[in-house]
């Protein structure tokens, strides 16, 4: 897409929303109904689940609704809806693997998949654990926390006392080792 047609395209947003912001109804469900689509693009790729994506558009929707007022029409408003949509995803993904982090699978199981409980077989479910399991602790909570859990840099930094720079370099560093062991 050329600079010109996304400067357009971010226009005809911030003037649909400014419209929106002052009260104009028809505006309002425009933005709204033609925002489902761009939404639905963003997040469907990336979540584990494709037939969730509409509960992740839903909230999407639900937070472009409550934070509408907080928009400058001044500013591009294909950013600011992504914004909302990448926090709206997170926290849908963190939710998710959440869930999925209580649910054990168990390796007595028979409906437990061949390749998690076949030795031999490479880059198997049980070869990235082992491989995960051989990591220092740190390593593996920054990990966890980033990799599998979804949390920012930031965030890890925050819950385990290091620097974001040390965050991320362990993060870095484990990953290389897994890949090494692999």
């Amino acid at each position: 897409m050329t600079e010109l047609a996304e400067t357009q395209i971010n226009q005809h947003w911030s003037d649909i929303a400014a419209k929106a912001q002052s009260g104009d109804a028809a505006a309002y469900r425009t933005l709204l109904s033609d925002l489902v689509p761009v939404i639905r693009r963003s997040v469907i790729k990336s979540l584990p689940n494709p037939q969730n994506a509409d509960d992740v558009v839903q909230e999407v929707l639900i937070s472009v609704h409550k934070a509408l007022h907080t928009y400058d029409p001044k500013r591009p408003f294909m950013p600011w809806v992504q914004s909302i949509i990448n926090f709206r995803k997170t926290d849908y993904l963190r939710q998710h693997y959440a869930q999925r982090e209580n649910m054990k699978l168990s390796l007595d199981d028979p409906d437990t998949p061949d390749y998690l409980v076949i030795s031999g077989h490479n880059g198997s479910t049980k070869d990235i654990e082992d491989a995960f399991d051989a990591l220092p602790d740190q390593q593996k909570k920054v990990v966890e926390l980033m990799k599998i859990k979804g949390y920012s840099a930031e965030e890890v930094s925050k819950k385990t006392g290091m620097s974001v720079s040390a965050v991320k370099v362990s993060a870095h560093r484990a990953l290389q080792k897994i890949r090494d062991r692999l």
